[in-house]
């Protein structure tokens, strides 16, 4: 008996693959409330691995399938009534969807095969991980306090140490090497037998040992470069602290750097100035600013000079001579502790590290601050002719490569002296000495005209013309010298109280400004008796100073505490800002300075006051012409706008109009 397999459609069989989450049952937590160990509350969680909702048979249960069929068929079985309706159901349903492209024997082919597509012959299963906790509550360890101090000397003396302990390893690795050497040559001379005798440690080091230089200054140079372990040290100490520093005012250096004021856009012509860093300094708060100067080299140094406020004697004045930079403005970068306080104070114009310094006792010094350990100073001295009051002021003189340092100074005792710099002397000459002039005019019976009355109290050199000097006088006047030849003297009654400050501008060789302590800022052309402008700023003016980035901006202080910017090209009768520095306590003003390459402003004053301040775009907006602006070079548009400033003054009477009155001094 023939037995005929016939296959019907599969059933559709759901498959589900879960895992249990199930927690630790001897996991306990510890509540505090009750003081008792507790099981762990979590709850059982079902993960849903795997589901395969499609027609899915095992190969083991279609062999069983098979062989219950072909007994059925044995034994003469009929089907049961529902199955054969499936199989009627899906033969029709294959018959509709594919009776048009396929034979009724592939389709009965095709409906008698199993599902090839969800066909599976085994379960995926994933390994679960158990995970164990397991706590231990031990006590803690002991522990024990150390505290310790170090500074800078503690540093040094440790790198001393190790520094010697370096050394000495060094010359031991020489004696092992030369000892070494040695052995070669006796085993290549054939000497191995007999015991030659070996150098000893002195001997050793006898020949390492360097030779002595010569000179002093040599051996003076070789002690400093064998002192020079711990220097690369202090420098990295002193770029880290300007790190710390940067980081601590950053948003200072943002401002310094990227700052500008959107209500300029609102106003015409006003400003406003922007205060920076503040520049302390210890045991500044009993001192006074009397005067700063710019690095004409470095664009973030500066130095300040200190004094007492009140005086009644040279030996009763403390101060001290400090250097500044915009990167670390926490504290100073050189700090030099003179005898007796700092009057005045100037950088060299092409020697970075070069200073001249004027002070309370009549001294002037020249010092050199590019060592950082010892800085070299060279001091006059009565014998030399050192100033017997105060000196007020002094003022380098520019000087060609290959000639000695030459500056001037201006003291209270009457005389205007011009200092040679020597390798160990100052060398002095003076140029106008107003108690001797006095005395001898008084003598010979001349004239008033030629007496020169007053006391010189500052001093400005033409930075075109060496030879040009202004001398500020605290009767009022000005004297323009001429120190080539013959000193023929020019007066300019130009104010009513001592002249203060006296400067040059930057970019006309014949225009300068001074000031009074009549309340007025007066900007005069050379060769004119009649100012082009008079400004009254309402109180006594300390200090003045020519803007290097514009021929117009000047920026002026008072001693009530103001700063005031004008810019004479755009309005000349009042201030493009008129600021007051500090609100809380009025501090009065002594000098101010622009910086050389910044739109920025350093002030300084009394109770050691020291701020750097910023202008506003109004305040530094460059002049744009109409007409061959662009074609036309910088200085050339600064000329020109001074030049419009001296042709539309009112107050200058011309060069025909105003005379002369000159004396020559015997």
């Amino acid at each position: 008996m023939a037995i005929t397999r016939q296959r019907v459609r599969e059933k559709e069989v759901d498959i589900k693959l879960s895992a249990s989450g199930k927690g630790n049952p001897a996991q306990v937590l510890f509540d505090f409330r009750s003081g008792a160990f507790k099981p762990d509350p979590k709850q059982d969680v079902v993960f849903d691995l795997l589901s395969l909702p499609s027609r899915i048979v095992h190969k083991e249960d279609l062999e069983k399938e098979d062989k219950k069929k072909e007994t059925v068929l044995i034994h003469g079985e009929k089907k049961g009534e529902g199955e054969t309706k499936e199989s009627s159901a899906n033969a029709k349903e294959m018959e509709e969807l594919y009776g048009s492209h396929m034979t009724p024997e592939e389709l009965a082919k095709l409906d008698a095969q199993p599902n090839p597509f969800n066909y599976s012959d085994r379960v995926s299963q994933t390994f679960r991980v158990v995970v164990k906790d397991l706590a231990i509550q031990t006590d803690p360890p002991p522990g024990t306090t150390f505290s310790a101090n170090v500074g800078f000397s503690d540093i040094y003396d440790a790198y001393e140490k190790d520094y010697v302990r370096i050394l000495a390893k060094r010359r031991e690795e020489e004696m092992k090497r030369e000892k070494e050497k040695e052995r070669e040559r006796e085993r290549k001379a054939g000497k191995s037998s007999q015991k030659a005798s070996r150098p000893t440690s002195e001997e050793v080091g006898k020949k390492q040992a360097p030779p002595l230089p010569a000179t002093a200054a040599a051996r003076a140079e070789a002690e400093g470069a064998a002192q020079e372990g711990p220097l690369p040290l202090m420098r990295t100490v002193v770029t880290l602290e300007r790190m710390v520093s940067q980081n601590i005012f950053d948003e200072v250096t943002q401002d310094y750097k990227y700052w500008e004021d959107s209500s300029d856009e609102y106003r015409n012509l006003e400003g406003s100035l922007l205060p920076l860093w503040r520049f302390p300094c210890e045991g500044a708060r009993a001192l006074v600013v009397t005067d700063i100067c710019w690095s004409p080299v470095y664009h973030d140094l500066f130095a300040a000079a200190y004094t007492s406020e009140n005086v009644s004697g040279a030996s009763d004045a403390r101060g001290m001579l400090c250097l500044f930079t915009l990167k670390n403005p926490g504290i100073p970068e050189r700090v030099l502790q003179p005898p007796c306080g700092v009057t005045s104070v100037q950088f060299h114009p092409t020697r970075a590290s070069v200073l001249a310094a004027g002070r309370v006792d009549g001294a002037v010094m020249v010092i050199d601050v590019c060592s950082p350990r010892s800085s070299k100073v060279i001091t006059s001295t009565v014998v030399s002719g050192s100033h017997l009051q105060p000196v007020c002021q002094v003022r380098w003189v520019p000087t060609d490569p290959g000639e000695s340092l030459c500056f001037y100074s201006v003291s209270e005792d009457g005389r205007v002296s011009e200092w040679l710099v020597r390798p160990s002397t100052l060398v002095h000459a003076d140029i106008l000495d107003f108690l001797a002039c006095a005395e001898n005019s008084k003598k010979a019976k001349e004239a008033k005209r030629f007496i020169l009355e007053g006391r010189a109290t500052c001093i400005a050199l033409n930075p075109n013309d060496k030879t040009d000097m202004l001398v500020g006088v605290d009767t009022g006047e000005v004297l323009q010298l001429r120190t080539s030849s013959t000193h023929a003297l020019t007066r300019y009654h130009a104010h009513t109280g001592t002249v203060r400050t006296i400067a040059w501008n930057a970019h006309h060789d014949k225009v300068f400004a001074s000031c009074s302590l009549d309340w007025t800022l007066k900007i005069w052309i050379r060769d004119s008796l009649s100012p082009l402008v008079t400004l009254d700023l309402g109180g006594p003016v300390a200090s003045v100073s020519w803007s290097p980035y514009s021929s117009s901006v000047v920026a002026a202080a008072t001693d009530e505490g103001r700063v005031h910017v004008y810019d004479l090209f755009l309005r000349k009768c009042q201030p493009l800002c008129s600021q007051n520095l500090n609100q809380r306590r009025r501090l009065g003003l002594s000098c101010v300075a622009f910086n050389p390459f910044s739109p920025i402003v350093l002030a300084g004053g009394e109770k050691g006051y020291l701020m750097t301040l910023k202008l506003s775009p109004n305040l530094r907006r460059p002049y744009r012409d109409a007409k061959g602006a662009e074609e036309m070079r910088q200085s050339e548009i600064e000329l020109c706008k001074m030049e419009r400033i001296i042709a539309t003054s009112k107050e200058w009477e011309g060069p025909g109009e105003g005379k002369m009155r000159s004396s020559v001094v015997c």
